[in-house]
């Protein structure tokens, strides 16, 4: 039951069936927020009351499970507005990649090896947290080399990042912020490990480490920001986006269209197209879309940032 709780916050999922902009829009908002935990363990603590009779639950034990759903999102680069329905601020440590089978195997294995060996099921539950605790540790320390990589090569940027990559915790995709561009690289810490790729499609891996390189031979492009626009007025879905997109770079432009996306997911990445585009199609009614993957498209024209009605 408690790693059931434990999944409980992700119940935001329902909102797919308003539409996928709403859930989009607050996705890890109220269900993960930290302000709400207390009511969120209450909640489920006197739901299970009322449905099981005597609980052996207790709501601080119940808050622990939905605490650590909130801390593997928080871990990860995507956002998690913890601070909402007051601030639709999205908290992001930036140590993880979003899907991480190295970091999963290290808090599962244990746990699915205890459910045959039940007598020492506490020892891997210990295990479990241990071996999290350890990957983390080791993250934590790739990402501050790779933050220290990109501030010695561009010292005079307002600020820099380093984000979490796919198939290893040393690959990490390095950006540097200057007024109306980005600087960005993809960086492999440790060239020779290879990670879960081998698990992988061989084309689906190059796909993302095409142009990632060790520290040494470093490429780095230069991108235009979403802030760079010229535009005489504001357009439909540029207020959701630059809340969304933490760092937006323009992808196309011209008379009839504009197209933007968000370094976070691949955006400027040479031959691949990026999740959570913006395209705005240009004319005397201006219509914004929000393309998820491939042409799968929602509508983004009446949208702002969540939580306006504070």
């Amino acid at each position: 039951m408690l790693v059931l709780l434990t999944m409980a916050p992700d119940a935001d999922f329902l909102l797919k069936f308003i539409s996928d902009t709403t859930y989009l829009e607050h996705h890890r908002g109220l269900t993960h927020s930290l302000l709400m935990l207390p009511l969120w363990s209450w909640l489920a603590w006197a739901g299970l009351r009322r449905w099981q009779g005597e609980q052996t639950l207790s709501p601080l034990l119940i808050g622990a499970a939905l605490l650590m759903h909130i801390m593997l999102d928080l871990i990860t680069s995507f956002g998690t507005m913890i601070l909402a329905p007051l601030s639709d601020w999205r908290a992001a440590l930036d140590l993880v990649y979003i899907v991480d089978p190295l970091f999963s195997a290290c808090l599962l294995l244990p746990l699915l090896i205890g459910l045959f060996w039940k007598r020492r099921r506490r020892a891997l539950a210990v295990s479990a947290l241990v071996l999290m605790c350890a990957y983390l540790i080791m993250a934590t320390l790739a990402h501050r080399q790779a933050l220290a990589i990109t501030r010695s090569a561009w010292p005079e940027a307002d600020s820099v990042a380093a984000l979490p990559m796919p198939f290893s915790p040393f690959h990490w995709q390095l950006i540097a912020s200057y007024p109306g561009h980005y600087q960005r690289c993809s960086l492999n810490l440790w060239p020779h490990f290879s990670g879960t790729s081998r698990l992988f499609p061989i084309a689906f891996v190059q796909r993302y480490n095409a142009n990632i390189h060790s520290a040494e031979h470093l490429q780095w492009q230069d991108l235009p920001a979403m802030s760079s626009l010229k535009v005489q007025r504001e357009l439909p879905g540029m207020a959701f986006y630059r809340w969304f997109a933490r760092f937006p770079v323009i992808l196309e432009q011209d008379d009839r269209h504009i197209e933007c996306g968000d370094l976070r997911f691949g955006a400027g990445v040479a031959g691949q197209k990026s999740a959570f585009r913006l395209r705005i199609d240009l004319g005397s009614n201006p219509k914004a879309w929000l393309i998820w993957r491939g042409e799968s498209k929602s509508e983004l024209t009446q949208r702002t940032a969540p939580f306006q009605w504070l």
